[in-house]
């Protein structure tokens, strides 16, 4: 597979983010229908990256519309680590992996790269209720802040919304009188 190069703005609360990541070169275990990431990431190692993926995959699957993995969406994550999360996001991520792994091991006897499709679905459905109904873990909140950063990502890729525009129009300096009108007589600033 080529190294395809990504680049998107994020906008997250007010700052936006320029991110550049590499799509993430995958093999299929076909036995179980996973994407196997073969590669480490710019932040995340390829065992994690391989996990974020399906789950991603999971939350938002390819039907007739493109999927998480269609975006890029993990490709972007591990990107934005280096830059935009700080420690406590870090450290909120690495412990939902972590713990998404050991509850596929306390559950399955096997780690979760190693479990069938429809055990990880039902592994992911039953967590997620559980982050959302019951609030006040730690696993709950990292897992809800991930879902939140997942979807965000999703969301403002050009895959899912080819019309998106985080800023519209482009930045226009010092502009005379002349300049400005004729701007506004085009109703917009392009």
């Amino acid at each position: 597979m080529s190294e395809i190069k990504i680049s998107r703005r994020v906008l997250i609360g007010s700052m936006a983010y320029l991110v550049t990541a590499c799509a993430l070169p995958t093999s299929e275990i076909k036995s179980i229908q996973l994407q196997k990431v073969k590669l480490d990431g710019q932040y995340f190692n390829a065992q994690q990256l391989t996990l974020l993926t399906d789950v991603a995959e999971i939350m938002i699957p390819k039907t007739n519309t493109p999927g998480a993995t269609d975006a890029n969406v993990i490709a972007v994550l591990d990107a934005m680590m280096l830059t935009w999360a700080g420690k406590k996001t870090k450290q909120q991520f690495n412990f939902c992996i972590n713990q998404i792994s050991q509850i596929a091991k306390n559950t399955f006897s096997a780690y979760y790269t190693e479990i069938t499709l429809s055990d990880r679905r039902a592994l992911i459905e039953q967590l997620d209720a559980n982050s959302f109904a019951q609030t006040d873990t730690e696993l709950s909140a990292s897992y809800r802040k991930l879902k939140k950063i997942i979807f965000h990502i999703f969301y403002t890729s050009e895959e899912a919304n080819p019309d998106f525009i985080l800023v519209p129009g482009g930045y226009k300096g010092s502009l005379t009188k002349t300049e400005l009108d004729e701007i506004n007589k085009r109703g917009y600033l392009g």
